[in-house]
């Protein structure tokens, strides 16, 4: 939602007026980054707290300061998020935690109700201070800057203007409108499609480009190519996948990414290193067969066990303790079950050597290491961070060769893979090969709309 509409609905609430200037500025801020997703939080366990915000007490305590008063950014927030599990913090420490947010019932049905009746075309702005509208189209939707301001290494091109098929948006803007409240099993998640399609519409219908959804990304500290920040209109990495499905069906477009991204390269690293990584070799070569299995033995979704094991690389442990991320979907006796797998801990006791080699093998100058996009990191970091900073470089050169080879075809990027027209997978891959010694694996899929089911 553009930034002039959200401060207009915002302002309603009498805390409105007691707040300084720069709050205001910083609450829809803040506000326009909950509904574009910027902090969606990604599990869906429980289902109640689908579609909410992970925000540091950190970032709110730096937003909303007032000398003498540490908690008075509860005061500013509580009328328009709301903590949906006071229960929850993630990541305790000396600086502060993290908590999931809603937005609350008025803020959210204040704002359904604009998206839904506004026709006027808007103007998509840059939010500095104050919102700066963009008047002139990038010639590169990866802008030239990194988030640190530092130049970008990447070498990617791609239109920072996005054509979608317009004709399903509304049809199925319409068919969730048409939806009888009694059949919407969860609101959070009805609204959680619905909102971001009427963002998606309100985006399109803008002064500059009309017709066009403007796209525009921005390299990371470790050269991951994200979203670019501070936009007053929602980003296709950030939307729900349902909400892209919709967008680029049956416009003969495919859905592509790298098969298990960062474990494949992290593998592909050991053996140039002389290192095997049995386990690894073992579940990549098998993946479907043994997330179906662990998912059987252990109830869980296989999406679950997979995001588990992933953690492995960045610093998780096996450990059944409470402050593990995974303790409250998992609990005690099925991550006691898990650690007593045999390939599962073999995959684990890989990652443990593996990631020593790897690290070890790595250029450091001036005390920080520097990855494949020339980006520099501390050498004090954690094990799990710094390897986090390399699997991220080699993903974005990837994503950087697979763009030097199809071009226009890539219409989006998000993260480990891309959305645009059919291509030949394989000879991408002999391409990755040649070009970085290392074997990564696509996959494909040609987009189709979901049942509209799944979106309420």
């Amino acid at each position: 939602m553009v930034y002039k509409d959200l401060e207009e609905i915002l302002s309603k609430h009498e805390l409105w007026e007691s707040l300084s200037k720069l709050h205001k500025q910083r609450l829809v801020k803040l506000t326009i980054g909950v509904l574009n997703g910027d902090y969606l939080h990604r599990s869906f366990f429980p289902t109640k707290e689908i579609g909410s915000s992970s925000i540091h007490s950190v970032m709110l305590r730096k937003f909303f300061r007032k000398n003498g008063d540490g908690g008075y950014y509860k005061k500013v927030i509580e009328p328009y998020l709301k903590c949906i599990n006071e229960s929850y913090q993630f990541g305790i420490g000396s600086k502060g935690f993290t908590k999931k947010y809603l937005l609350q019932d008025w803020v959210s049905d204040k704002c359904m109700d604009t998206l839904q009746n506004d026709t006027k075309p808007c103007e998509l702005s840059v939010i500095d201070k104050r919102p700066k509208p963009i008047n002139k189209l990038p010639k590169n939707g990866l802008v030239d800057r990194d988030i640190d301001g530092h130049p970008c290494t990447s070498k990617i091109q791609i239109n920072p203007l996005v054509q979608v098929n317009t004709t399903m948006l509304n049809n199925t803007i319409e068919e969730l409108n048409n939806v009888s409240p009694l059949k919407i099993r969860k609101k959070s998640v009805y609204e959680r499609h619905l909102i971001p399609l009427l963002q998606v519409r309100q985006s399109i219908n803008n002064k500059r480009f009309p017709m066009n959804l403007l796209q525009l990304y921005q390299e990371s500290q470790n050269g991951r190519i994200s979203p670019m920040k501070n936009l007053d209109f929602p980003h296709l990495i950030n939307i729900p996948p349902n909400v892209r499905l919709v967008m680029f069906s049956d416009m003969g477009y495919y859905d592509y990414d790298m098969s298990n991204s960062h474990l494949s390269i992290f593998n592909e690293l050991c053996k140039k290193y002389d290192f095997i990584p049995q386990g690894i070799e073992e579940y990549i070569n098998n993946k479907r067969y043994h997330r179906e299995r662990w998912s059987y033995d252990f109830c869980i979704k296989e999406k679950v066990i997979k995001e588990y094991i992933i953690s492995w690389l960045y610093g998780n442990g096996m450990n059944p303790i409470i402050h593990n991320p995974f303790y409250k979907d998992l609990g005690y006796e099925r991550m006691m079950k898990i650690k007593d797998d045999d390939l599962l801990n073999t995959i684990y006791q890989d990652i443990i050597k593996g990631r020593r080699i790897v690290i070890e093998n790595q250029q450091i100058v001036d005390n920080h290491y520097v990855n494949i996009m020339d980006k520099r990191y501390p050498t004090k970091k954690t094990k799990g961070q710094i390897l986090c900073f390399f699997l991220f470089g080699y993903e974005s050169k990837i994503l950087e060769i697979v763009n030097d080879v199809i071009g226009d075809d890539m219409k989006v990027m998000i993260y480990d893979g891309w959305i645009g027209k059919k291509t030949d997978i394989k000879y991408l891959e002999s391409e990755v090969k040649n070009r970085l010694g290392i074997g990564i694996k696509f996959d494909e899929e040609l987009i189709e709309r979901p049942p509209i089911q799944k979106m309420y």
